[in-house]
């Protein structure tokens, strides 16, 4: 990919325009940096920012939850797992129990996890008078995790309907049964503008 001289006046323009909010020997600094980039180097800079936006957008729905990449309802945590709310449940305070480290393999769920399903499920009959739990491994999105269905009334399982839970209804549940002393509050994310491929970033360096 070989640059043109109207494209790297462009892609320099951007990043100037990146360091524009700096203080002004940062901005000194990253200013002579960007001018002494040469078309090898920018060209070698859009290929490792190309490549890491490729990475991040594989990671999978359950790994973005436990890294807090998007937004969720995580009611309690112990060592090996995280339970939150799911967003399309089966029933009423539904949470899934999420390992830190993904896993295929069920005979590798370390105990603690259902431990946590367990104190989940307690949380949920204390506090929303459900009669009982179905705690139930599931495969689902190329890892294992565990639900929490909480039964009120008929019998359910991993095959009954699921619903779209509201936020405001979601809201109400964590504030209900979050269980311990500093939860993790629901994370909420600005959506970034999309910028082309070309934006790139740079290291900023003080003088």
């Amino acid at each position: 990919m070989a640059l043109t001289p109207e494209e790297i006046l462009e892609l320099k323009a951007q990043l100037r325009e990146q360091v524009s909010h700096l203080s002004e020997p940062q901005k000194s600094s990253a200013l002579k940096q960007i001018d002494s980039l040469s078309p090898q180097a920018l060209e070698a800079m859009i290929k490792q920012q190309q490549s890491t936006s490729k990475g991040a957008s594989q990671k999978g729905v359950f790994r973005s939850i436990v890294d807090g990449d998007i937004k969720s309802f995580i009611l309690t945590e112990n060592k090996d797992s995280i339970a939150v709310l799911d967003i399309k449940p089966i029933s009423k305070a539904h949470t899934i129990i999420i390992p830190k480290k993904p896993l295929t393999d069920s005979k590798l769920l370390p105990n603690s996890c259902f431990s946590l399903a367990k104190k989940i499920a307690k949380k949920i009959s204390k506090k929303l008078n459900a009669k009982s739990s179905e705690i139930q491994t599931e495969y689902k999105f190329g890892e294992l995790i565990i639900n929490v269905i909480p039964i009120y009334d008929k019998s359910l399982n991993l095959l009954s309907p699921r619903t779209d839970a509201k936020e405001s209804d979601l809201q109400n549940l964590y504030d209900q049964l979050k269980i311990i002393k500093n939860p993790r509050k629901p994370k909420v994310k600005t959506a970034k503008p999309i910028q082309p491929s070309s934006t790139l970033k740079i290291n900023r360096r003080i003088p």
